[in-house]
């Protein structure tokens, strides 16, 4: 995949002047994220705001990076740019439907500085990460939020349980990697350069419940009943649900021992 427009967005994009990689690549947009830069690269992300030829105006994210590569079993030895694998798992999730930012275009090329490359997002109106959401109601008390948490809970549980039926972890899956729309209680999945699939729907699924598990600061007991019964479409608290409560339990405890030593 070395250029992708998605469909309908090619018009939009040459309306404003972004019809091929270099117009991009030197456009001189302000950072949203400055640059972070290590080992010889360096990625950043600007927030761009287009004219849509139909009126009106489309926000996208765009994001470029230098030199920033991973190995990977496609490449093992001389590695591959880290948006490519997210631009390949974002084009896997909005080809199933399952909630992730829309990609809008991604490009790359070698130069004589590593890969070079592009890719852009739609971006999120009304989205807020689930850790940001969980402080405010926390902070505001959670009876005051109970209904809202009641909604949305089970929409992070089947945005989940979704993924992992096509054996994919998302692999990094904390709180601040859900965004969350609390007022039309939906979710959806971010920063995906690290999703793999994995050899079983339980492997995937234990992955990615275990690190959500551990980096939900604050979520009541209750709350991670109902999301764990929600996940596993069931109305009680049978074997295969306590099996897995305890499984949960138990990588937590490892983990934490692990920590301690």
């Amino acid at each position: 995949m070395t250029e992708f427009f998605a469909d309908g967005w090619e018009r939009i994009l040459a309306h404003n002047g972004l019809s091929r990689f270099a117009d991009f690549w030197e456009a001189d947009f302000e950072w949203f994220e400055p640059p972070n830069y290590r080992r010889g690269g360096w990625s950043g992300a600007s927030r761009v705001v287009l004219a849509d030829p139909d009126g009106g105006e489309q926000v996208i994210f765009l994001k470029r990076q230098e030199n920033h590569t991973r190995k990977t079993w496609r490449n093992p030895f001389s590695g591959e740019p880290t948006f490519r694998s997210e631009a390949r798992n974002l084009r896997f999730l909005n080809s199933r439907d399952i909630a992730a930012p829309q990609l809008v275009y991604y490009a790359e090329r070698k130069s004589d500085k590593g890969w070079q490359v592009v890719l852009a997002t739609r971006e999120l109106t009304g989205y807020q990460p689930l850790d940001e959401l969980l402080e405010n109601w926390r902070r505001e008390g959670w009876k005051e939020h109970r209904a809202v948490r009641q909604r949305l809970i089970p929409e992070v549980a089947d945005l989940m349980r979704r993924l992992h039926a096509y054996r994919q972890a998302h692999n990094a899956l904390h709180a601040k990697h859900i965004f969350v729309h609390a007022e039309e209680c939906r979710a959806c999945l971010i920063d995906l350069e690290k999703m793999r699939p994995r050899l079983t729907r339980r492997q995937a699924m234990l992955r990615d419940l275990d690190s959500s598990n551990r980096h939900t600061f604050h979520l009541s007991r209750s709350d991670r009943l109902r999301f764990l019964l929600h996940y596993l479409q069931k109305d009680r608290f049978d074997k295969q649900a306590r099996q897995l409560w305890r499984r949960l339990a138990e990588m937590e405890q490892r983990k934490q021992r692990k920590r301690k030593q």
